[in-house]
């Protein structure tokens, strides 16, 4: 892995480690379990729960790089334009790659989630930064329903994660200066959605490592990417078995 001039791992390390995992985990997701409908098993289910446990490394490094970004950024609402453009332009490739079909309204790609977890910390800071109200506690209180309008949101549109996802993007951001309850409670959150978010948990030294420096990388490389290999992936199991 590669080390900055600054000691520890920048964003563009974190980044390339999510990616690589993510590439794995759908690469597994479809293609393989594409073979397997067609009755060839040459990765055992065994070998099978391996990948996919290296694919859970990409969504924590994901949200926790969101709230990086939402701290540094000098414009929120580019930000937050940025994650739904490619939401939109990412929703064909996701329902190709997972359902099989140009639209499928039962599962929404993660950059839904992302975007609801930006948008609910986005209404957070602006609730919590207001000098007009008179209690810090209504403050706390109308961002944290804010939050969780997002999370509901999520779920009912069905994104990658759900309420779970848009709660761990939360958590990473409100807990950012407690690392070890931040860490404890958005392990806690994916425990929920699957007992193998577990296998995420090397990402924990991967978050002490970093050292708070961007790094070498494309501004818009990571999230083309996206998009970009989930057609590959769909592109590559319909020639090789049509489906």
């Amino acid at each position: 892995m590669e080390l900055e001039k600054k000691k520890g791992i920048s964003g563009a390390v974190l980044k390339w480690v999510a990616v690589v995992s993510m590439f794995v985990d759908h690469f597994t997701a479809v293609l393989v379990e594409g073979s397997w409908k067609m009755g060839i098993r040459a990765v055992s289910y065994d070998q099978y729960l391996v990948l996919r446990g290296i694919g859970r490394l990409a969504f924590p490094i994901y949200c926790f790089l969101l709230t990086e970004g939402l701290l540094h950024t000098r414009n929120v609402k580019k930000y937050l334009l940025r994650l739904g453009i490619f939401a939109l332009l990412s929703d064909i490739p996701f329902d190709l790659a997972f359902r099989q079909r140009f639209f499928a309204w039962d599962y929404q790609n993660v950059f839904f989630t992302l975007c609801f977890g930006l948008l609910g910390l986005s209404l957070w800071r602006l609730l919590t930064e207001k000098k007009d109200f008179h209690a810090a506690w209504w403050r706390q209180l109308l961002g944290l329903l804010c939050i969780a309008a997002m999370a509901l949101a999520a779920e009912l549109c069905q994104t990658d994660y759900g309420w779970q996802g848009v709660t761990v993007i939360s958590l990473m951001y409100l807990l950012r200066t407690l690392p070890a309850l931040r860490d404890v409670g958005s392990f806690a959150v994916l425990y929920l959605s699957s007992p193998l978010e577990l296998a995420a948990l090397p990402d924990l030294l991967l978050f002490r490592l970093y050292n708070g420096t961007r790094g070498r990388q494309s501004k818009y490389f990571f999230y083309v990417f996206y998009p970009a290999h989930l057609l590959l992936l769909a592109g590559l199991r319909w020639f090789l078995w049509r489906i």
